[in-house]
């Protein structure tokens, strides 16, 4: 979710770290197309591999098999190029949008990730990350561990799902305020201020599914 406070911060909002990304299929088809886009970026850019190389900190070596495919670069990696080359981390996955197999992801082994106002007692693990066309969805778990966490307020386009795993909370929806418990669900147009208002329980789990437009 996508917060309205603290712009720096929402700049930065996903952590990177250090693990391999989840490969689609037995064809490594997402390594060769962040390989490709990666390629068409620095050439676009007039960089060399050895330029690169220098800016990114990465050897010319490592950063040749990531072009061609060859190996599953770490998210570390990928902004490490990215930061190089002045592009966001999104725009390397913008052209894989087809033949996509499915993402399983074993219990506990989502990608964990940052938001703005993250820390140890909010934990975000993304179970999937799907850019088809114009359609951006991402699913993702979210677990807090504590009463007093102060969430930020979000706001963002296109629509979500909240589905209630584990505890309780209050969640609020424009000047609206919805009470959760486990098995509640909600589903609505993320473009208002929304973001859970008070937590009840000692621990809260839910599900949400964000749905926008690619281009947003």
């Amino acid at each position: 979710m996508a917060s309205i406070k603290n712009t720096a911060q929402k700049e930065q909002s996903v952590s990177i770290v250090n693990k391999n990304l989840p490969s689609f299929g037995t064809d490594k088809q997402l390594e060769a197309s962040i390989g490709k886009q990666v390629r068409i970026s620095r050439k676009n850019a007039g960089v060399t591999l050895q330029q690169l190389s220098k800016q990114s900190l990465l050897s010319p070596s490592m950063l040749s098999k990531i072009e061609n495919g060859q190996i599953s670069a770490s998210l570390k990696t990928i902004q490490l190029i990215c930061h190089a080359l002045n592009i966001s981390i999104t725009s390397l996955f913008k052209q894989h949008d087809k033949d996509v197999e499915p993402t399983f992801i074993k219990s506990g082994n989502g990608l964990t990730i940052e938001r703005a106002g993250s820390d140890e007692s909010r934990h975000y693990q993304l179970l999937g990350h799907n850019v088809s066309g114009s359609l951006k969805v991402e699913p993702c778990l979210i677990t807090v561990t504590s009463r007093d966490y102060d969430f930020p307020d979000f706001q963002h386009k296109g629509v979500e799902f909240i589905y209630m795993l584990k505890g309780e909370m209050d969640y609020y929806y424009g000047t609206e305020i919805y009470h959760f418990q486990k098995g509640d669900s909600i589903y609505f147009d993320s473009d208002k201020p929304h973001g859970p208002k008070k937590i009840i329980s000692d621990e809260c789990q839910f599900l949400t599914v964000i749905c926008s437009n690619n281009s947003d």
